[in-house]
Protein backbone atom coordinates (compact mmCIF):
# COMPACT_ATOMS: atom_id res chain seq x y z
CA UNK A 1 0.00 0.00 0.00
CA UNK A 2 2.80 2.21 0.32
CA UNK A 3 4.32 2.14 -2.32
CA UNK A 4 0.98 3.63 -4.03
CA UNK A 5 1.34 6.31 -2.01
CA UNK A 6 3.63 8.59 -4.02
CA UNK A 7 1.15 8.00 -7.45
CA UNK A 8 -1.85 8.41 -5.00
CA UNK A 9 -0.59 12.07 -4.38
CA UNK A 10 0.59 13.14 -7.13
CA UNK A 11 -2.97 11.93 -8.80
CA UNK A 12 -4.22 14.10 -5.97
CA UNK A 13 -2.37 16.92 -7.15
CA UNK A 14 -3.79 16.52 -10.58
CA UNK A 15 -7.44 16.61 -9.10
CA UNK A 16 -7.06 19.54 -7.15
CA UNK A 17 -6.13 22.27 -10.34
CA UNK A 18 -9.66 21.11 -11.64
CA UNK A 19 -11.27 21.55 -7.49
CA UNK A 20 -9.92 24.98 -7.83
CA UNK A 21 -11.13 26.03 -11.06
CA UNK A 22 -14.95 24.81 -10.06
CA UNK A 23 -14.51 27.02 -6.97
CA UNK A 24 -14.11 29.95 -9.13
CA UNK A 25 -16.93 28.92 -11.43
CA UNK A 26 -19.24 28.63 -8.73
CA UNK A 27 -18.02 32.07 -6.58
CA UNK A 28 -16.90 30.65 -3.59
CA UNK A 29 -14.91 32.59 -0.80
CA UNK A 30 -11.26 33.04 -1.66
CA UNK A 31 -9.61 31.55 1.36
CA UNK A 32 -11.05 28.39 -0.17
CA UNK A 33 -8.03 28.43 -2.46
CA UNK A 34 -5.66 28.38 0.43
CA UNK A 35 -6.26 24.87 1.21
CA UNK A 36 -6.40 24.10 -1.99
CA UNK A 37 -2.70 25.30 -3.25
CA UNK A 38 -0.83 24.16 -0.06
CA UNK A 39 -2.33 20.69 -0.71
CA UNK A 40 -1.25 20.96 -3.88
CA UNK A 41 2.20 22.17 -2.99
CA UNK A 42 2.99 19.84 -0.19
CA UNK A 43 1.63 16.66 -2.48
CA UNK A 44 4.30 17.48 -5.05
CA UNK A 45 7.05 17.97 -2.68
CA UNK A 46 6.07 14.41 -0.62
CA UNK A 47 5.47 12.50 -3.38
CA UNK A 48 9.18 12.12 -4.76
CA UNK A 49 10.28 11.87 -1.16
CA UNK A 50 8.14 9.05 -0.74
CA UNK A 51 9.37 7.71 -3.75
CA UNK A 52 12.63 7.35 -3.29
CA UNK A 53 11.77 6.35 0.67
CA UNK A 54 9.75 3.44 -0.79
CA UNK A 55 11.94 2.43 -3.63
CA UNK A 56 9.74 2.96 -6.51
CA UNK A 57 10.79 6.42 -7.92
CA UNK A 58 11.03 5.31 -11.48
CA UNK A 59 11.85 7.87 -14.16
CA UNK A 60 7.80 6.93 -15.37
CA UNK A 61 6.77 8.21 -12.12
CA UNK A 62 9.13 11.51 -11.99
CA UNK A 63 7.89 12.09 -15.64
CA UNK A 64 3.68 11.60 -14.53
CA UNK A 65 5.06 14.27 -11.86
CA UNK A 66 6.21 16.72 -14.17
CA UNK A 67 3.33 16.53 -16.59
CA UNK A 68 0.90 16.73 -13.58
CA UNK A 69 2.88 20.05 -12.37
CA UNK A 70 1.84 21.39 -15.59
CA UNK A 71 -1.67 20.71 -16.07
CA UNK A 72 -2.72 21.56 -12.26
CA UNK A 73 -0.51 24.73 -12.82
CA UNK A 74 -2.47 25.18 -15.85
CA UNK A 75 -5.89 25.11 -14.48
CA UNK A 76 -4.33 27.33 -11.69
CA UNK A 77 -3.80 29.89 -14.09
CA UNK A 78 -7.26 29.78 -15.61
CA UNK A 79 -8.50 30.07 -11.63
CA UNK A 80 -6.10 32.94 -11.42
CA UNK A 81 -7.44 34.42 -14.95
CA UNK A 82 -11.00 34.29 -13.64
CA UNK A 83 -10.14 36.15 -10.12
CA UNK A 84 -8.04 38.29 -10.81
CA UNK A 85 -8.28 39.19 -14.86
CA UNK A 86 -7.45 42.57 -14.46
CA UNK A 87 -4.14 41.75 -12.93
CA UNK A 88 -3.34 39.20 -15.35
CA UNK A 89 -4.16 41.24 -18.36
CA UNK A 90 -2.04 44.12 -16.81
CA UNK A 91 0.97 41.54 -16.61
CA UNK A 92 0.26 39.55 -20.22
CA UNK A 93 3.88 40.40 -21.37
CA UNK A 94 5.77 39.07 -18.19
CA UNK A 95 3.29 36.21 -17.63
CA UNK A 96 3.96 35.24 -21.59
CA UNK A 97 7.85 34.99 -20.92
CA UNK A 98 7.52 32.83 -18.13
CA UNK A 99 4.65 30.26 -20.08
CA UNK A 100 7.35 30.62 -23.12
CA UNK A 101 10.24 29.50 -21.15
CA UNK A 102 8.41 26.74 -20.03
CA UNK A 103 7.51 25.49 -23.18
CA UNK A 104 11.07 25.88 -24.28
CA UNK A 105 12.29 23.74 -22.16
CA UNK A 106 9.85 21.43 -22.94
CA UNK A 107 10.58 21.43 -26.83
CA UNK A 108 14.45 21.27 -25.96
CA UNK A 109 13.80 17.81 -23.75
CA UNK A 110 11.46 16.76 -26.86
CA UNK A 111 13.84 17.64 -29.29
CA UNK A 112 17.23 16.15 -27.32
CA UNK A 113 15.93 13.03 -25.89
CA UNK A 114 12.33 12.39 -26.85
CA UNK A 115 11.08 13.22 -23.33
CA UNK A 116 9.24 15.00 -21.07
CA UNK A 117 11.75 16.72 -18.64
CA UNK A 118 12.14 15.60 -15.27
CA UNK A 119 14.85 17.60 -14.29
CA UNK A 120 13.88 18.44 -10.57
CA UNK A 121 16.93 20.92 -9.75
CA UNK A 122 16.96 22.39 -6.48
CA UNK A 123 16.77 25.45 -8.24
CA UNK A 124 13.42 24.25 -9.76
CA UNK A 125 12.25 23.09 -6.40
CA UNK A 126 12.92 26.91 -5.13
CA UNK A 127 10.64 27.92 -8.08
CA UNK A 128 7.98 25.87 -7.54
CA UNK A 129 7.70 27.24 -3.72
CA UNK A 130 7.65 30.69 -5.22
CA UNK A 131 4.99 29.59 -7.49
CA UNK A 132 3.14 28.68 -4.43
CA UNK A 133 3.68 32.15 -2.62
CA UNK A 134 2.18 33.88 -5.77
CA UNK A 135 -0.56 32.11 -6.18
CA UNK A 136 -1.62 32.44 -2.37
CA UNK A 137 -0.98 36.41 -2.85
CA UNK A 138 -2.93 36.29 -6.09
CA UNK A 139 -6.05 33.98 -5.42
CA UNK A 140 -6.52 34.36 -1.76
CA UNK A 141 -4.80 37.95 -0.98
CA UNK A 142 -5.88 39.93 -4.14
CA UNK A 143 -2.16 40.80 -5.02
CA UNK A 144 -0.97 43.38 -7.61
CA UNK A 145 1.26 42.91 -10.16
CA UNK A 146 4.48 42.12 -8.16
CA UNK A 147 3.84 39.05 -7.46
CA UNK A 148 3.88 38.18 -11.23
CA UNK A 149 7.06 40.06 -11.86
CA UNK A 150 8.95 38.14 -9.21
CA UNK A 151 7.91 35.23 -10.23
CA UNK A 152 8.51 35.41 -13.64
CA UNK A 153 12.23 36.34 -12.79
CA UNK A 154 12.58 33.15 -11.14
CA UNK A 155 11.40 31.05 -13.82
CA UNK A 156 13.31 32.89 -15.90
CA UNK A 157 16.44 31.97 -13.95
CA UNK A 158 15.29 28.29 -13.44
CA UNK A 159 14.04 27.80 -17.20
CA UNK A 160 17.36 28.89 -18.02
CA UNK A 161 19.26 26.69 -16.05
CA UNK A 162 17.78 23.62 -16.94
CA UNK A 163 17.57 24.80 -20.14
CA UNK A 164 21.57 24.52 -19.94
CA UNK A 165 21.29 21.42 -17.93
CA UNK A 166 19.47 19.94 -20.90
CA UNK A 167 22.34 21.10 -23.63
CA UNK A 168 24.71 19.67 -21.18
CA UNK A 169 23.61 16.37 -20.52
CA UNK A 170 23.98 13.62 -22.60
CA UNK A 171 20.94 11.53 -21.69
CA UNK A 172 17.56 12.89 -20.28
CA UNK A 173 18.65 14.80 -17.11
CA UNK A 174 16.43 13.27 -14.18
CA UNK A 175 16.74 14.57 -10.77
CA UNK A 176 19.77 16.81 -11.17
CA UNK A 177 20.87 19.19 -7.86
CA UNK A 178 21.88 21.41 -10.72
CA UNK A 179 23.79 22.70 -13.29
CA UNK A 180 26.79 22.13 -11.17
CA UNK A 181 26.19 18.49 -10.91
CA UNK A 182 25.98 17.86 -14.64
CA UNK A 183 29.57 20.00 -15.12
CA UNK A 184 31.00 17.45 -12.20
CA UNK A 185 29.71 14.68 -14.01
CA UNK A 186 31.06 15.51 -17.41
CA UNK A 187 34.33 16.11 -15.70
CA UNK A 188 34.42 12.82 -14.41
CA UNK A 189 33.31 11.57 -17.37
CA UNK A 190 29.79 10.04 -16.14
CA UNK A 191 26.42 10.90 -17.44
CA UNK A 192 23.27 11.48 -15.89
CA UNK A 193 20.58 8.64 -15.58
CA UNK A 194 17.71 7.87 -17.73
Amino acid sequence: MKRHLPFALTTLRLLLGPVALLCALSGVTRLVYLPIVVTGTLSDIFDGILARRYGVSTAWLRRYDSITDVIYYLFILATAFMLCRPVILANIFPLSLLLASEVIVVLVSYARFGKYPATHSYLAKFYGLCLLAAVVVLLVFNASSWAIIALTAVALVTNAEIFAIQLMAKSQPVDVPGILAIYKRRARGQVPSA
